[in-house]
């Protein structure tokens, strides 16, 4: 197999080819773009536009580093966005380089290269590895709180104690009423627990006070309910995370309240009420009445004020570390407003004001490209970038697609899966790639171990790639140990946590303690530049790398056994290589000339890591 040059042609936002990714206004960086120095490129130009003139600047520096040239120059960051594609040169062709690759015409700028000035990045979030909790699912650590039988009724339903090793009951019969006693003291309990399976990041589904036991239709968005332990109990809980240099971040919706919220008894002008007993709901679901953020009053309480919802918590002696905003996309959008883009624009600025470490993720299962350019989310729930294609590839019809439209589709495609991918990442600044929040289950839908289309290597397959992706992974509580589950109604991938060791699927959970603690070790899967290196019919792999090594990920979805060709060279240097993971049979690997070949039988997979 012939390596070409043009495989080779790569650069992103990282510190290897910007010398500082996070720029300052007015402030002059440098910045790069490599290929093999035996390309018949002969000049590299950077293009970007500056007062909406375009201007072309040859990169006249170069500097050889082992097989590879570096082109560089030098820009001042004169605008809040420097937009910018790479255009080579060779002595009969022109090429134009984006965050897509490389094209022979002329291209548009939605796939440029972005930096931001003076963009207020997390410091923490780059080593984060996340755990979802759905409170009441968790452990039960003061039984005093619980939920009693028949404490309350709401909208014809009553409150039910359920038995720990119970399963969850369906809405039509039990309203969201059925209570585990999961809660906060539980989850303290439990901090050894998960500092030994490797995770340093929590993210708690609401826990403000809410009849219901998902909490999404907040009565008082002050007060955590007292079934969860209470202000006291997340105090106390913070405290200790912060202690053991664990991060908390907290869901809420600021879309809508519960009908129970004091605010829509006393304050009717927060809502949209058409008459008395008609009013905007979430998707017409009448226990959810939808702010209304024209009203200024709303944006004061909700985030401006110093004592507003979103400032109280970030503030002592709270002091949580972000927010996962339920609903997001649906914020500030009744009936065709705009104004949904001035709101969380002005969220991000009073929220960051206070805290600039705060962490900003929201719910958005499709395109939620023009709220990740640095001026409103840090991050989605990365479902459209990562959950979605992950789960396709490997088995399962897409979920977002099926509810909708059923119909057979074409999974386990490799170029499907690059292709799905990288509509969502090469359309981001690079800073923002960093931070997506990959996951392969949540609250929302069945488990990914619980999928009938996804096979037990396959399984093993995802995990390995949500602790190797470029991103922060997240694991939703129970996955690690294979919590049982169904598909159907959401109370389906909400089980209790079943704490009895024996019945943990072990291999599960040695997979995920093991990809844990390599992520934590290689600072590769944390900072290294991403790039799928082979995508056709039935396999991928792809790459996370720097300049003195890389680790690889290669599987194959086909029925037969195949061969799969990787050229490495065209990412690095490299002598020495080790097998980190293979989920089947040991196969020989051959690694000669910067070129991988490996035998795959199907749905192996391979993690190989590549050193000087």
């Amino acid at each position: 197999m012939q390596i070409n040059w043009m495989d080779s042609v790569f650069s992103d936002g990282s510190i290897r080819f910007v010398s500082n990714p996070l720029p300052q206004l007015n402030e002059k960086i440098s910045i790069a773009i490599r290929m093999l120095k035996d390309s018949p490129v002969e000049k590299a130009y950077i293009r970007y536009t500056l007062n909406g003139e375009e201007r072309v600047v040859e990169l006249e520096e170069k500097d050889i580093k082992g097989n590879f040239i570096y082109y560089w120059t030098r820009i001042k960051i004169e605008e809040p966005v420097l937009k910018y594609h790479f255009i080579l040169c060779t002595r009969d062709n022109v090429y134009y380089y984006n965050q897509m690759g490389l094209f022979e015409h002329f291209i548009t700028e939605d796939y440029d290269f972005k930096l931001i000035a003076d963009f207020e990045k997390p410091s923490w979030v780059d080593d984060a590895i996340f755990y979802q909790i759905f409170v009441d699912r968790f452990y039960n650590g003061n039984t005093e709180n619980d939920v009693k039988d028949g404490e309350y009724t709401y909208r014809g339903f009553s409150s039910k104690k359920m038995n720990w090793q119970d399963k969850p009951g369906k809405y039509k019969i039990y309203g969201n009423l059925d209570f585990f006693g999961g809660d906060l003291e539980g989850i303290a309990q439990k901090i050894d627990y998960l500092k030994e399976l490797g995770v340093n990041a929590l993210y708690l589904n609401p826990i403000f006070e809410a009849p219901s036991n998902h909490k999404y239709d907040c009565a008082d968005y002050f007060s955590v309910d007292k079934h969860f332990g209470g202000n006291r109990a997340i105090e106390q809980l913070n405290k200790k995370l912060h202690e053991e240099d664990m991060k908390i971040i907290l869901d809420i919706s600021i879309n809508h309240t519960g009908d129970t919220h004091h605010w829509f008894k006393e304050k009717r002008d927060f809502y949209y009420f058409y008459d008395d007993e008609n009013y905007e709901s979430w998707c017409g679901v009448k226990s959810l009445p939808v702010l209304k953020y024209e009203n200024p009053e709303v944006r004061n309480a909700i985030y401006k004020d110093e004592k507003s919802v979103l400032k109280y918590w970030l503030k002592e002696p709270y002091c949580i570390d972000g927010w996962r905003f339920d609903v997001g996309h649906y914020t500030a959008k009744v009936k065709g407003s705009t104004i949904y883009r001035e709101i969380w624009r002005e969220i991000r600025r009073e929220l960051k004001t206070l805290n600039k470490d705060a962490y900003l993720i929201a719910e958005h299962w499709t395109d939620a490209e023009e709220y990740l350019q640095g001026d409103m989310w840090d991050s989605i729930m990365n479902y459209f970038g990562f959950f979605r294609p992950v789960r396709k590839y490997l088995g399962e019809n897409d979920l977002f697609t099926g509810w909708k439209i059923k119909n057979p589709m074409k999974t386990k495609n490799g170029i499907n899966f690059s292709k799905e991918v990288m509509q969502h990442f090469a359309r981001l600044p690079y800073i923002i790639q960093s931070m997506q929040f990959n996951l392969l289950s949540s609250h929302d839908v069945h488990r990914f171990h619980n999928s009938p289309s996804i096979s037990r290597k396959n399984i093993l397959t995802g995990i390995v790639m949500l602790l190797t992706f470029i991103g922060i992974p997240c694991i939703y509580y129970g996955d690690e140990i294979g919590l049982e589950g169904d598909l159907g109604d959401l109370s389906n991938c909400r089980y209790p946590f079943n704490w009895d060791e024996k019945k943990w699927d072990k291999e599960i959970y040695e997979t995920y303690k093991r990809l844990i603690a390599l992520r934590r070790k290689e600072k590769v899967l944390i900072n290294g530049s991403f790039k799928i290196l082979t995508a056709d019919d039935s396999s991928i792999s792809y790459a996370r790398f720097n300049e003195d090594e890389a680790i690889i990920f290669i599987n194959s979805q086909d029925k037969e056994e195949r061969t799969i060709y990787i050229p490495l060279l065209t990412i690095g240097d490299f002598n020495n290589f080790e097998v980190i993971f293979n989920n089947g049979e040991e196969s020989e690997i051959a690694y000669e000339n910067g070129l991988i070949v490996v035998n795959l039988k199907p749905e192996q997979t391979y993690l190989i890591k590549f050193y000087r």
